[in-house]
């Protein structure tokens, strides 16, 4: 399953052309990590709404019978599991990123990048599957950004 998020996450990079977080401002290394992860606060608040809506559509679907409520039940049982793995998957990766770059001092800052970048993606991904319509129907939010700050 992680092997599988692994190749949609970069597939989905070499389709949206997203860039590499841009370098927060800062005269030292604290302050380069205090803007890091103050987008990182940013990226996870959008992504939480945007996986908050997702979950809002289904559990109402699931209720109205739009869908059939067992496929709504279904999909948002299914929904949350691949949630759970999103987040474990975040968190080998940009581990192992960090790892990488353990022996300097630059290891927080591509770690807290590895997360900015694989979280703006997510929310993407979030909207466009669950969000969106298959029909002129407007999303249920705005979509969301994957360039840098």
């Amino acid at each position: 399953m992680i092997i599988a998020l692994a190749f949609a996450a970069a597939s989905t990079l070499a389709t949206q052309g997203i860039r590499p977080t841009p370098a927060c401002p800062g005269q030292n290394t604290r302050e380069v990590n205090r803007c890091l992860n103050q987008r990182l606060a940013r990226a996870d608040d959008d992504l939480s709404r945007y996986v908050a809506a997702a979950r809002r559509r289904l559990t109402e679907e699931a209720a109205e019978g739009a869908v059939g409520p067992p496929a709504a039940r279904d999909a948002l049982r299914q929904f949350d599991a691949a949630e759970k793995a999103w987040s474990a998957y975040r968190e080998a990766e940009c581990s192992a990123v960090y790892g990488y770059w353990a022996g300097g001092t630059i290891r927080n800052a591509k770690d807290l990048s590895c997360r900015i970048r694989l979280t703006r993606m997510h929310a993407h991904t979030v909207w466009q599957e669950w969000l969106t319509f298959a029909d002129n129907t407007p999303p249920l939010l705005a979509e969301p950004s994957v360039a840098p700050d």
